[in-house]
């Protein structure tokens, strides 16, 4: 069942951002032809060229606008629809239908989590594919660094320590990790703002600021405790013995840590959201 539920809230969302998925990338590939354009058209010395220039430039400064406009549309649209998919969803109305189906409260949750990373992924990864066909097809410049960029990491790779691809992997499960924690801190704030008797906006505003205040002051306290337990020369090691691998195996601790620290979370908010809404909720 957790699967219809996936299934089915990939399929609502899905129709709102295909075509924001479609429009990022076919601007960014417009914007790079028009600044293209405008160069080719400064350097060059046919009548008419400044005219010519004038134009172009327009042209480009009009693409540059839709281009932020696409990827500021993209994330706002990202953090509406994680949000109103979950109050709409689970907290309103719509939520007595949701409630009669029969999978558990923590299916229901899991369904719009999951949904909402994915959703989160893709816009991340189609605003740097619009990023990438912006910066490979502007300039012959731009692609000549890009190239010996590729190059010269290829090259790194040949040579680069094993422990290199253990904070890869790592560090990638931390994106995920943390953008997985992130949607659940709202879920959490929305629950616990939904068990005020008014202004339930307000209360998960609130909320979502008290939660993110306490879980500032338990990472300083681990951090000051983590430091005084570290020896004082503990600096040193950490930027000075990158040949010996002790780089690599503290960022593999530091990125491991932050990893488990976001479970931690995660698992701390799925557990305040799923309870709230199966012994306090009270849908509108």
């Amino acid at each position: 069942m957790l699967k219809k539920l996936i299934k089915y809230d990939l399929k609502s969302m899905s129709r709102a951002f295909i075509p924001m998925w479609i429009l990022a990338p076919v601007v960014s590939l417009l914007l790079s032809f028009s600044i293209r354009g405008t160069i080719a058209w400064a350097n060059s010395s046919i009548p008419g060229r400044q005219m010519l220039t004038l134009g172009n430039g327009i042209l480009t400064a009009v693409m540059v606008i839709l281009f932020i406009g696409a990827g500021m549309g993209l994330l706002i649209m990202t953090v509406v629809f994680v949000i109103q998919r979950f109050w709409n969803g689970l907290l309103k109305e719509e939520g007595y239908l949701m409630f009669t189906l029969p999978v558990k409260t923590w299916e229901l949750i899991v369904s719009k989590a999951v949904t909402a990373t994915l959703i989160s992924s893709i816009s991340a990864v189609v605003g740097v594919f619009s990023a990438i066909i912006l910066a490979v097809c502007s300039t012959e410049e731009v692609v000549r660094t890009l190239a010996m960029a590729w190059k010269y990491f290829l090259s790194y790779l040949i040579h680069v320590d094993p422990i290199f691809w253990i904070d890869l992997v790592l560090f990638i499960l931390v994106l995920v990790a943390g953008t997985v924690k992130s949607i659940y801190h709202v879920y959490a704030a929305m629950s616990l703002g939904h068990l005020f008797q008014t202004h339930k906006v307000v209360g998960s505003c609130v909320s979502y600021i008290g939660i993110s205040m306490v879980v500032s002051i338990i990472t300083n306290i681990i951090g000051t405790v983590v430091s005084l337990a570290l020896p004082d020369d503990w600096t040193y090691y950490w930027g000075f013995t990158y040949r010996e691998g002790m780089f690599g195996m503290l960022s593999a601790a530091y990125l491991l840590y932050m990893l488990v620290f976001a479970l931690l979370e995660t698992m701390v908010y799925h557990v305040i959201t799923e309870r709230i809404l199966s012994t306090k909720l009270n849908l509108e």
